[in-house]
């Protein structure tokens, strides 16, 4: 009977040893899958260098290669890659003691970031790691979801006149085990900038965030941000920003994208007449294939062009050979379907009332299946657009303002006209006819005019204006 309880006590006891090493395994197939699913992009790689798994904890190094060339399309970073070493360091679950309390997972750990292989990143990161600690921690729950809470400290810096406080920041990350799920938060805890000509106060800012997609060309979802103050006071000038609220989210509707962003401003105290405004933009209809498509095709221009293997012109300037051409042609027919939209609205209140600006843009294809690719005429191409344009200010307080003198001549001209107490503009497009305020513009004479050789009296005259 002693006997059975022993091997009852060891075997109870070797299983429940057994569960870190379990964890372990899990735990790193859960990273490696993680480190595969990461979405891709221009001129970001990512290396699995090292996976170091012990009974009871594992250590990771991931570097995360960075070309600034490619990654911000920017021809000026011209320099060698920049190579940043990502240390994960993991305790075994499944029983956790974590930051946020007990937990059941398959690892809790730490990350560190620093520099390799280029001169000065290293130490870049350093300082800044000094002056601003940051802390990550990341629970990996026993379904390989992940829940990652970030903290960069509060820090002071002064350099002469030049004083700055931030707050500190806190945010949280939840993902699902495929990354094709983000919900997170952020809080930005109160910050200021002073200095010799002005002084910036910044109050505590929060947003979130929720998308889920297969990749960044089908996700969908919301991202918010509110700065409920924001003041700067200069020796002549103050502003004082109430309720500053941004808003931008996809979604998708028939297998298209559609992106939305607004900015919102519940109050403004400033030397300008205006007291609050609303901005908003869509796009809709985006082809999810066709985005995914151009931007391949755009990595691809890029890189042939660095390596400078594109035909020159005449000129001496890169052309496209005929089938990168050809599949140009075809991208652009994939984004170039009915239904692609662009609008915009902007409402603001000034003087004591509102004013508002809407404009909308359509794509509705050429009459027929002709398509945009076989037209020779190029004023075939308005017939494929619809749009709207309307402006609408009160004309009471504009004329009774210090705009009054600039904007009496567009009056004058019949760019603006009054209409039920407002100053209005209307601007018509719909099967290739231009109309504004309800009259045709010659816009082919417009257009043609435009697109006409210069002559060489034009030159001269040029030449006479410039003297």
């Amino acid at each position: 009977m002693k006997k059975l309880a022993v091997y009852v006590v060891v075997i109870t006891i070797g299983v429940l040893l057994s569960f870190p090493m379990v964890s372990g395994i899990k735990l790193k197939e859960a990273y490696l899958q993680r480190i595969g699913a990461m979405p891709k992009q221009p001129g970001v790689m990512l290396f699995s260098e090292s996976y170091d798994r012990g009974w009871f904890r594992s250590s990771a190094v991931t570097r995360v290669e960075l070309d600034l060339e490619q990654w911000l399309g920017a021809a000026e970073y011209t320099s060698e890659p920049i190579n940043i070493l990502v240390r994960s360091d993991f305790y075994h679950g499944p029983v956790l003691l974590t930051d946020l309390g007990l937990r059941f997972g398959l690892g809790y750990g730490s990350l560190s970031l620093s520099g390799s292989d280029v001169a000065g990143v290293e130490q870049a990161l350093s300082e800044w790691m000094q002056a601003a600690p940051l802390t990550v921690r990341t629970l990996i729950n026993l379904d390989q979801s992940a829940h990652t809470e970030i903290t960069i400290a509060a820090y002071e810096a002064d350099h002469g006149d030049d004083h700055i406080r931030f707050g500190g920041i806190n945010a949280s990350l939840i993902t699902d085990a495929n990354l094709t799920k983000f919900d997170g938060s952020m809080r930005v805890n109160a910050s200021s900038v002073l200095t010799t000509g002005y002084v910036m106060d910044v109050a505590e800012s929060s947003g979130s965030m929720s998308y889920q997609g297969k990749n960044p060309y089908t996700m969908v979802g919301e991202t918010v941000f509110s700065f409920p103050s924001v003041s700067i006071t200069g020796k002549e000038v103050s502003t004082v920003i109430q309720g500053l609220n941004l808003n931008s989210g996809t979604q998708l509707n028939q297998g298209k994208l559609d992106y939305f962003q607004t900015i919102e401003v519940d109050s403004v105290e400033s030397p300008l007449p205006i007291t609050s405004g609303r901005w908003h933009l869509e796009f809709t209809g985006l082809s999810p294939a066709g985005l995914e498509a151009w931007s391949d095709f755009s990595l691809q221009l890029q890189e042939l062009s660095q390596a400078g293997q594109l035909p020159l012109d005449e000129a001496g300037e890169p052309e496209l050979p005929p089938e990168l051409e050809a599949k140009m042609e075809q991208i652009m027919q994939e984004l170039l379907q009915p239904g692609l939209g662009f609008s915009q609205r902007l409402d603001v209140q000034a003087l004591g009332t509102g004013h508002s600006a809407e404009m909308a843009l359509s794509f509705v294809g050429l009459p027929g299946t002709t398509p945009l690719s076989q037209v020779e005429d190029p004023m075939q191409y308005l017939q494929a657009f619809k749009g709207d344009l309307d402006v609408e200010l009160d004309e009471q307080s504009i004329l009774q303002s210090p705009l009054a003198d600039s904007l009496m001549p567009f009056v004058q001209q019949g760019l603006l006209m009054p209409q039920d107490g407002k100053l209005v503009m209307q601007v018509r497009l719909a099967d290739g006819i231009l109309l504004l305020n309800g009259s045709p513009v010659p816009i082919d004479a417009l257009l043609q005019s435009a697109m006409a050789p210069e002559t060489e009296s034009d030159m001269e005259a040029e030449t006479e204006l410039a003297q």
